[in-house]
Formats: structure tokens, sequence, C-alpha cells
């Protein structure tokens, strides 16, 4: 059989190198035009996509700059209550009794009283019968005239008698009414309602007259008394109202008076403000916020849309696009929950108060909702 002829070895090269050449400019070719799904993803437009927030609007109303004044929760009725008589206590009302007006808070032993009372009474009972003896013996003698054979200085006597009875009968009478009264204050009594904050006696002590037998406090009438320069207090008057501050707390009381009578050693004057109904306790220390100069028109934002960070204080501002614009601020003064902000904000811009911490400059987002100036 007849052999084929050999190919020669530099066509089998020449062949290899042209697939080669063929692989690569595919290779390459691949590199320079990209997928469908590469090519969407490239016209896609860049930045990051759109983020959820909450807005509300910058709202211009007057606000001062305020400082704070230490201050102190007290009663309008808190007294220590005295023993009005002596003699030795048998009873005295418990630690944390609640009483009303007129209660009895305390006992005192009554006998003295007592027999000083009956003592009374039996004296009036005698100087009863003689006045009555006394002015009916004028009054027949008067009846006789001359024929009754008594003297005119007889019968004036008699008339002195009859006068000096009736005066003695008299001091009888107010000798028992102050016996009364003394046996009517060996029951101690509440002034006012409130609870026993404190005994200053105990059972079996004896009482003198002023001897404080308990401290009796009213715990729905409450106020707030706080001192300040009189420069500070220059911008209070009474009927103000005025933020007090307990711990996380926050409410408003009514200036009742500012009393212009200043302190010698602190030259301080005092400010007496009535707080609302709360649970607040009485002896609490609380904070006075106090105005430093008159109110004026000011931008206001709330508090949750201060960006802080170390080397400024910035808002989000969203314009017509619905794009967040990062505004430096500086801050001015507060009014609770809202903040005066100095720079370009003004009253209605909508400003982020939700989810603008993770935001940038420029970035689209989506307002799931709007509040007023004050966050919802």
């Amino acid at each position: 059989m007849a052999s084929l002829p050999r190919k020669p070895a530099h066509l089998f090269l020449a062949l290899g190198g042209v697939l080669v050449l063929a692989g690569g400019g595919a290779f390459v070719a691949g590199m320079f035009n990209p997928t469908p799904a590469e090519a969407a993803a490239d016209a896609a437009p860049e930045g990051p996509p759109p983020a959820n927030v909450r807005v509300a609007s910058a709202t211009m109303r007057e606000l001062a700059p305020h400082s704070q004044a230490p201050g102190s929760i007290v009663s309008v009725n808190d007294s220590l209550i005295a023993a009005a008589t002596g003699g030795p206590v048998i009873w005295v009302a418990e630690i944390g009794s609640i009483v009303a007006q007129g209660d009895v808070i305390a006992r005192i032993d009554p006998i003295d009283a007592t027999l000083l009372r009956d003592e009374s009474r039996a004296d009036i009972a005698r100087l009863s019968s003689r006045a009555d003896y006394l002015a009916s013996l004028v009054e027949r003698f008067e009846g006789l005239g001359e024929d009754g054979g008594e003297s005119e200085a007889s019968l004036d006597q008699m008339r002195a008698d009859r006068d000096e009875a009736a005066q003695n009968l008299a001091r009888a009478r107010v000798a028992l009414r102050r016996a009364e009264t003394a046996l009517e204050r060996t029951q101690v009594r509440a002034p006012f309602a409130g609870r026993i904050a404190d005994r200053q006696i105990e059972v079996g002590e004896f009482a003198q007259p002023g001897s404080p037998i308990a401290r009796l406090v009213n715990l729905e009438a409450l106020e707030v008394t706080a001192r300040a320069p009189d420069t500070l207090l220059a911008n209070v008057h009474a009927g103000d109202t005025i933020a007090v501050a307990n711990g996380a707390q926050t409410l408003n009381a009514e200036v009742r008076a500012v009393v212009p009578v200043g302190d010698t050693v602190s030259r301080t004057l005092e400010l007496r403000l009535v707080l609302p109904s709360t649970d607040w306790h009485i002896g609490s220390a609380v904070q006075v916020s106090l105005p430093r100069s008159a109110p004026k028109p000011a931008v206001t934002v709330n508090r949750d849309a201060l960006i802080l960070r170390a080397d400024r204080v910035s808002v989000f501002k969203i314009d017509e696009e619905n794009n967040a614009r990062r505004v430096d601020v500086e801050l001015g003064a507060a009014d609770g929950d809202l903040i005066e902000v100095i720079g370009e904000i003004k009253a209605g811009d909508r400003v982020v108060v939700r989810g603008g911490e993770r935001l940038r400059d420029g970035q689209p987002v989506i307002v799931q909702d709007t509040a007023g100036g004050a966050l919802s």
C-alpha cells in the first residue's frame, strides 16, 4: 500500500498560530463588548439610592436665650402644728396619715381642763343665784317707795350689791368660756387638709402651750421657689409661663410672684411659681428656665433635625426635587423640643427629622410624611 505524503512541519505551526490569534481576538473582543446585563448596569444613574426620611417644617416663633436657676418644690401649706394648751400627750397621729381640715391629729389629757370647766359652771350657778336675789330685793324696795322703811343710803347699797353680783356673774361666764376653750384645745386639730410628715412629740411627753406637735403638709397646693439675680429676673413678671425641669420631665408653671426683696448675702431675689397637678415630690430639686432677654423672632426646627459632628452642626433641607441638601447652622435659643437655627434655613423649609444620620449631600429621598414645626 502506498503511503500518504507527509505534511511539512512548518505548515502545522502556521495553522496553530492562526487559531491562537483567532481565539485571542475573541477574548479581547469580549473584554470590550459587555454583556446585556452589564450594559444595563452601566446605563443606570450613579449615586446612592433614594432614602426614606421623615420631615418637619421649620417655623418662625418668638424666642429668648435662657439661663437655668436651681429651685425646690415646696408646699403652700407646710406647718409645725403646736399645742395651744399644756398637759400630758395621750395620742398623736401616725406619720403618713392623711387628714382633712378639722380632723384631730393629737390629744392632750383633758382632766385639768375638764375640772376647770366644771368649777366655772358651779361658780356661775352660785353667782347667778345671788345676782337674781339682789336684783329682786332692789326691785321690791324700790316698789315700796318712801314708805318702805329703808333709807336712801340703804337702797343705794342694795343697788351696788346687785350691780357687783351681775359683774361677778359676767366674769364667771368668761371664765367658763375660757375653760371650755382650754378643753377644746386638748384636741389638736388640723388647720388644713394634708398629710402628717413628722411627729414632734410622743405619747407620754408633756406638752407646753406652743410646743410643736406634728408637721402637717398640704400635698395638693405646690409651688416652686427659686432665687436668681435681679438682672435675670428683669424679664420675668407675674402671670408669665416658665419651663421647670425635674430630671427628664419638663412642664410649664405660672409665675405667682417675684418677691422684690433681695438677700443681703447672695444678692438674689425669690421667685415663686404655681406648680400644676403633678406627681413631683415636695423637696425635689428642679431647674427653672429664666429668659436672659426679651423674646425675638427666630427660625426654629425640631431638635431631631440636628446632625451633630465634632466640627459642625448641620441639618438636611429637602429641595423641590426631593433631594437632601446639607446646610451648616449655628444654634441659638431653645424652647422645649424646638431650637433656633441660624443659617440658610427659613420658615417653611422642609428639614429631615428622621433618617438624616445616613444621608449624603444631594441624595434623593422618599418623604414618608410631613409634620409641623413640632415632631408628632
